[in-house]
């Protein structure tokens, strides 16, 4: 069961990051142009993320395993456990790093916390979905039976 979901998970997962890494270095070259922080600052949010990304792990993994039986497995079941995933890791992201509710903060900081990752999640949940319904029937059935 485990070999069932964890290629379209972990693909979704380098999509999210991606997704979020992309668009941090976009902001960065639109506002500050092209220097070396366009490629750390980037970088440094998303080591800042990874501690609320760990703490959320396990909540996703037990909501994932409760939706995917009852709900089936297309891409639009996917992108919306991606996207409930992402603002979770966002709003625990305010929650470890700022000590507030997201809610509290100015538009630019809540997008920056929960609409960022929020967004990164809804790529990821999109990518696990295609990469889940374009494996065949047969190579779901041999990951079944290992």
């Amino acid at each position: 069961m485990m070999r069932h979901w964890t290629v379209p998970a972990v693909l979704g997962v380098l999509a999210a990051v991606l997704t979020v890494w992309c668009l941090g270095v976009l902001e960065v070259l639109l506002t500050d142009g092209l220097g070396s922080a366009a490629l750390t600052v980037p970088a440094l949010r998303l080591v800042y993320a990874a501690g609320p990304a760990v703490l959320c792990a396990v909540p996703l993994v037990v909501i994932t395993r409760a939706v995917l039986p009852r709900a089936g497995g297309s891409p639009g079941v996917y992108a919306l456990l991606g996207l409930v995933g992402g603002a979770l890791v966002g709003v625990v992201q305010t929650g470890v790093l700022l000590s507030a509710w997201p809610w509290e903060l100015s538009a630019a900081a809540a997008w920056e916390m929960v609409g960022l990752p929020a967004l990164g999640g809804l790529v990821g949940g999109v990518v696990a979905g295609v990469v889940r319904a374009r494996r065949s029937p047969r190579d779901l059935a041999a990951a079944r039976d290992r």
